[in-house]
């Protein structure tokens, strides 16, 4: 659930006094303003409270799930070669596992665990964008159903690893199958959706950068330290098992919050009620029917050819009248900024673990601790953003897509920057530098959410998040496996020099982002139209 946010000084919700009126409530707009923020604030809290948690539960995972899967493979490679230097139940030393065979291994299987998992991540975005969009449904039940299959896969992982004297550790690709209900990509997006259901456009970027500054970045800041302290004192699987149990406590915290979708159609920044509620209706009724279809089918024969063809035209309906994203090239660059900045999130930031500890020979656990030194950098910089926020919007007069455009340009900058000083740095010391100087990028994805939103009317926000999910998962498709076959013809190149290949290949993304940035990017109040109902009705009919 990891995104990069702001957070600003003034109250989170501010009363709104502009004069709106709840569309379906009589006392005017101030009463009905306080009424909407006595519920989201509490909502809000909820959500960056679970997402804190985690977050804190990912953070005591992925590092000792990495050198778990190192120690399995390095004892199958000296097992297979008939080196019995290290009899069964004698641990091998970490240091002896710095070896191209085992790396590259390494590289290969965690590289393409997000192929995998994309797999039924985007058979599943669009269907489960339609269930959140259907009034019926709503987002509650379908992010605790992505949720549900990612803990299923994380224990299924953990059982594999577990028994790997009996299991190949490739068997952790079929945990994907538990995918199928969305993943982390749905979570995210319905997440999001949700806090733009009951989030004024005026306070949506600083909502977000509160959630990733207090949800994102305090588990990267206290997380560490205490994960590779148990590596190094109780080994590896303690951290692993109070993820696990984190995560699950993170899920039933989840099963209290309220449905979101119906306070969204009372928001005042909407239109009319009668609007709001015909344009959810007009943007979820395939959504509607194709449940209605499966309640009221009972019979097994004829009826499933039916059922499949329905099916087939509601998603293809769906994807038709998700094509108003196409309409607005700038959206499209905003949505591919997006997918490159939870791949740098993702895959590049857990990638520097095994490439820094075998480029400059140093432990997993103590490499981990990189992760406390982005998180201090990023928390004061993220604390820093809300006076330069108000310095833009106050003192410069900067408008609030201004001033998160000019947040993503300086952030993406930073980024291509940093990843290039990463693939080249010499020394750990140099790899920290550049490391810090990307984390000065972490305002880009907040900034980069709320432009996007910004492009498409409230009721086609769910929609949005959808495609995006789609897009970040194939993000990850590409960008996973490219990032983990760099690093292997690093690796193959016999030079620790070479090491560094994927993150110059991210430099050089974040180079051709921020071209389109500066050079191509206009904002609606500059004249590009935000993306209204006939746009995307046009092409369905």
């Amino acid at each position: 659930m990891d995104r990069d946010r702001q957070g600003e000084r003034e109250p989170l919700l501010q009363p709104q006094t502009d004069g709106h009126v709840d569309g379906g409530d009589s006392e005017a707009g101030g009463g009905c303003v306080q009424t909407t923020n006595r519920k989201a604030l509490p909502i809000i809290i909820l959500a960056i409270t679970i997402m804190f948690i985690f977050n804190v539960g990912n953070q005591f995972i992925t590092s000792p799930q990495v050198r778990i899967y190192e120690d399995i493979i390095c004892r199958k490679y000296y097992d297979s070669h008939g080196e019995r230097l290290y009899p069964v139940g004698e641990p091998i030393p970490e240091e002896k596992c710095k070896i191209a065979p085992v790396e590259s291994e390494l590289a290969l299987i965690r590289g393409l665990e997000p192929v995998f998992d994309a797999i039924p991540s985007l058979l599943a975005a669009i269907p489960m964008g339609m269930l959140a969009d259907n009034p019926k449904v709503g987002r509650k039940p379908v992010i605790l159903a992505a949720l549900l299959g990612s803990m299923a896969q994380l224990v299924w992982t953990t059982a594999v690893t577990w028994f790997s004297d009996t299991l190949p550790l490739r068997l952790v690709w079929t945990g994907s199958f538990f995918l199928i209900t969305g993943g982390s990509e749905v979570t995210n997006a319905i997440l999001y959706t949700m806090i733009i259901d009951i989030t004024t456009p005026s306070e949506l970027a600083s909502t977000f950068f509160m959630m990733q500054l207090v949800g994102g970045w305090l588990p990267l800041l206290f997380g560490p330290p205490v994960t590779s302290a148990m590596m190094i004192k109780k080994g590896n699987w303690l951290p692993v098992f109070i993820g696990i149990f984190l995560s699950f406590t993170g899920f039933v915290l989840l099963c209290f919050a309220p449905e979101t979708m119906h306070i969204r159609n009372r928001h005042p920044k909407d239109s009319t009620s009668e609007d709001v509620n015909h344009a959810a209706s007009s943007s979820t009724s395939s959504a509607a029917v194709t449940v209605e279809t499966f309640e009221t089918s009972s019979d097994a024969g004829p009826m499933n050819q039916k059922l499949r063809a329905r099916a087939k035209e509601r998603i293809r309906e769906f994807i038709e009248s998700s094509s108003f994203v196409f309409h607005s090239p700038h959206l499209i660059i905003l949505i591919c900024s997006l997918m490159m900045n939870t791949v740098t999130a993702m895959r590049a930031m857990e990638m520097v673990l095994y490439y820094a500890s075998a480029r400059y020979n140093i432990s997993i656990a103590k490499v981990n601790l990189l992760n406390t030194v982005n998180a201090a950098v990023s928390i004061s910089i993220l604390s820093a953003l809300p006076l330069a926020s108000a310095f833009l919007t106050g003192k410069l007069g900067f408008s609030s897509q201004r001033k998160d455009l000019l947040i993503a340009k300086v952030s993406v900058m930073l980024y291509a920057i940093g990843w290039a000083g990463v693939g080249f740095a010499p020394t750990l010391a140099c790899a920290i530098a550049a490391l810090v100087i990307i984390t000065f990028g972490s305002g880009f994805g907040g900034s980069v959410r709320s432009l996007a939103a910004s492009y498409v009317e409230p009721h086609h926000q769910a929609r949005l998040a959808s495609f995006t999910a789609i897009m970040i998962a194939l993000g990850n498709f590409v960008g996973a496996p490219a990032l983990a076959g760099l690093y292997r013809l690093g690796l193959s190149m016999g030079d620790s020099r070479w090491y560094g290949l994927p993150f110059l290949g991210l430099a050089s993304v974040f180079v051709i982002i921020s071209s389109a940035l500066w050079l191509v990017l206009r904002l609606p109040e500059d004249g590009e139209p935000v993306i209204e109902d006939d746009t995307s009705s046009e092409n369905i009919n």
